[in-house]
């Protein structure tokens, strides 16, 4: 003790030992107040702020299971267009209308264009085979990214996906169609249109296809994918918000489970990827995006992307285009069975047949091009309605900017709401709550990005147009052979929030329903439907076997 007295002169000895006691005491609190009260970017005037505000959580609390309406529900009750929140140590602005939206995404796209890094899915998750192109932060190495991913996205490398577009549509109505005979004439129609989104990805990441349905691997993928995609919520992830919680019980558990995601996800991804790679040493033929960006043979160069962003870019394709896709091809499917789906139906079976001529030009040609406005109409609008990701991942402003006179900082997280968004009044008319394709078809429909499901500005998805042409050669070349009815004992739920068996996720699925699936021509639908499925079959027979 004298020790610690001679290095505090002028104190007593019981002074200098309630010194030294306070003095960690004194960081302590501080450190709890800190950690209860402060956020990464002090609260922003000009912007309306969420209520009831706790310490600690600030209003993840408040929010409840279901984010995205929450935050919606400050624009339809309280018009505020932009709100801003604090989650935890972080705060945080909501985008809510279309026009807010593209002020900040479109009009300032140069400023946020950057990602924040969350503990859980970069630091956990994404440790082994790097964050998607779509959540990494901006840097050169995203440019390269995007960059390469752009290039593969263009309207010639759609063309040539055509052979892949075939095999998976055409096994997606084979399939539904078998499944459906084979027991009571109902089918859910999930794991289909999981397969075919699962496997269009395959496909272009690494050239592979899992045939059934049936497949557990396909099972185990799918559920480590969705669960993976729970860990950009800002529903499931205290952690990422509150440092505090990373060391309680509960988040060691939420820890657990992303290291084990991670850890099968590295199983076969790395299985697939290297495939490739000893493919492309022996000079094997490989018509895949690795084998492209792993050769380029018209250099002779070393590619220009490392082994760590081809990783990446795969991942982006398949963890993205798995959830959009899957997702809202069966809500609108979902949207179609009901007896409102009826008439939207017959419209759209009628303009195929006046665009493209026949049931089987129709079977050929959708996957080359989209001539059915109203089909096209029909791909918006159930995009629109049924936003795949409800509460889009953050952006990150990159420098300030000034918004409608409010000063915005750099380093700012900035969400959009799409489920908000997409149904604002504003931008879409006093319907907007109403499933209406023909709004597309008007002269006042709102013009690109037509939604937010896909994002919007610097950050969009690159994958726009070939997910699009997916969804379109799916929805023609069911409905050129069937009426799609909704099940009686386990209908569709439709509504566009009651849709998703779980909002506290980050990706939406709707609830699992039946449909019944009935040949539009009942004298010769059956070899019609049989003759265009064979020759599909031939075009790709032996394609990825």
């Amino acid at each position: 003790m004298e020790v610690f007295h001679k290095s505090l002169p002028g104190l007593t000895t019981l002074q200098a030992v309630s010194f030294l006691i306070a003095t960690p005491l004194l960081y302590i609190v501080y450190w709890l107040l800190n950690t209860a009260f402060w956020t990464d970017i002090p609260k922003l005037k000009g912007i309306p702020e969420l209520p009831n505000s706790v310490p600690l959580f600030g209003h993840l609390k408040a929010l409840g299971a279901d984010h995205a309406s929450a935050f919606q529900e400050a624009y339809t009750k309280h018009h505020h267009e932009v709100v801003q929140a604090k989650l935890g140590t972080r705060r945080v602005l909501v985008l809510n209308s279309f026009e807010a939206a593209q002020e900040f995404m479109v009009k300032n796209a140069s400023a946020t264009i950057d990602r924040p890094l969350f503990y859980t899915f970069h630091g956990i998750v994404s440790k082994t085979q790097g964050g998607t192109i779509g959540t990494s932060p901006w840097n050169e190495s995203a440019k390269r990214m995007r960059t390469a991913a752009g290039a593969l996205m263009t309207t010639p490398a759609i063309q040539r996906s055509a052979p892949m577009l075939d095999l998976e549509t055409s096994a997606l109505v084979r399939d539904l169609c078998s499944a459906a005979q084979a027991g009571s004439g109902e089918v859910d129609p999930r794991i289909f249109f999981q397969r075919e989104a699962l496997n269009l990805t395959l496909m272009w990441c690494y050239g592979t296809r899992m045939a059934s349905a049936e497949d557990p691997l396909l099972h185990r993928i799918l559920h480590v994918a969705h669960s993976v995609s729970s860990f950009r919520s800002t529903n499931n992830n205290i952690q990422d918000y509150v440092p505090l919680y990373r060391y309680l019980p509960a988040s060691s558990e939420r820890t657990q489970l992303a290291t084990n995601d991670r850890n099968t996800r590295d199983l076969w991804l790395n299985e697939l990827y290297q495939k490739v790679v000893d493919a492309v040493s022996t000079g094997k033929s490989t018509n895949c995006i690795s084998a492209g960006l792993l050769r380029e043979p018209e250099t002779g160069k070393q590619p220009k992307l490392t082994e760590a962003e081809i990783k990446s870019i795969n991942v982006s394709f398949v963890s993205g285009g798995f959830e959009t896709l899957a997702t809202s091809g069966l809500a609108c499917i979902a949207m179609l069975s009901t007896p409102q789906g009826q008439a939207i139906q017959e419209k759209a079976y009628a303009d195929i047949l006046a665009h493209h001529g026949s049931v089987q030009s129709a079977w050929d040609e959708c996957l080359l091009v989209e001539k059915s406005p109203y089909v096209v109409a029909l791909v918006r609008e159930g995009l629109r309605y049924y936003a795949p990701n409800p509460l889009l991942s953050p952006r990150q402003t990159i420098k300030p900017f000034a918004w409608r006179g409010v000063p915005i900082p750099s380093g700012l997280s900035v969400h959009m709401n799409a489920q908000s968004i997409n149904h604002d009044t504003a931008a879409y008319g006093a319907d907007a709550d109403v499933f209406r394709p023909e709004r597309w078809l008007e002269d006042t429909a709102v013009k690109p990005p037509y939604q937010y499901s896909y994002g919007a500005g610097s950050r969009m998805c690159p994958a726009v147009g070939i997910s699009n042409r997916v969804l379109y050669a799916t929805y023609v070349r069911l409905l050129v052979h069937f009426w799609v009815r909704a099940s009686e004992s386990v209908p569709p739920t439709v509504d566009y929030v009651g849709f998703n068996e779980d909002p506290s996720g980050q990706s939406a699925m709707p609830k699992r329903f039946r449909v019944r699936l009935e040949l539009r021509d009942s004298l010769g639908g059956r070899e019609v439907l049989r003759g265009c499925v064979e020759r599909s079959g031939e075009a790709t027979g032996g394609l990825y076997e």
